[in-house]
């Protein structure tokens, strides 16, 4: 089987053990091919019954980049509610992570690529059920986690829209059958990736029953 997309060449267990959320982004604009590579990793995440339900809108110009951003924080006053908590956060990894958002939300327009992942609410199964479609988004965002790390790719999955989710939508066209699951930030990484911090696995691990 052959594809005209290349592999990278990062060994995948190690891309996985650094694939950290990078909200530090340099402003280097993203060729179009390693955009379309990310899509690429993103569609090749497992969905119940194969149904494929995502769509993959990439939002690349400044205009309609700066629309977003406004259209998310038309004001400042999601960014104070973050650095209140952010200074009440004494643990180094989730002040870290607070940092981080904090900085991606002060920025988001400047990302070189924002991309919204969506899913149909057409879904298999008797109910509907709407797991379907998180479970193709939540795949599909996780495959794109990794990718972007195997070609040096700062990728940070994010639920930013729900702070304007009608508006992001009117702004982007979606349509009224889509829902957007993931907002995704995407740049070179402004910051080395570094291995991440994870309970080891025999804290979580168990053979035969619990």
């Amino acid at each position: 089987m052959t594809t005209d997309i290349e592999a990278p060449t990062m060994d995948v267990f190690e891309a996985m053990g650094s694939a950290m959320t990078m909200r530090w982004l340099t402003g280097e604009p993203v060729p179009d091919e390693v955009v379309r590579k990310l899509i690429w990793a993103g569609t090749r995440a497992s969905t119940p019954e194969n149904s494929q339900l995502w769509d993959f809108v990439v939002v690349t110009s400044p205009e309609q980049r700066t629309r977003l951003h406004e259209t998310i924080f038309p004001d400042s006053s999601a960014l104070d509610g973050v650095k209140a908590r952010t200074a009440s956060v004494t643990d180094p990894v989730k002040r870290r992570m607070y940092d981080g958002g904090s900085h991606l939300l002060t920025t988001l327009r400047d990302a070189p690529v924002l991309i919204f992942i969506c899913a149909s609410s057409w879904v298999p199964g008797d109910p509907k059920e709407d797991r379907y479609q998180f479970a193709a988004i939540y795949g599909a965002a996780q495959n794109m986690l990794v990718a972007g790390r195997a070609m040096g790719l700062g990728v940070a999955p994010t639920g930013i829209h729900t702070l304007n989710t009608r508006g992001v939508r009117a702004v982007l066209g979606v349509p009224d059958h889509k829902i957007i699951g993931v907002t995704m930030a995407v740049g070179w990484a402004a910051r080395p990736f570094g291995p991440l911090k994870r309970k080891p696995i025999e804290d979580v691990l168990h053979f035969e029953s619990w």
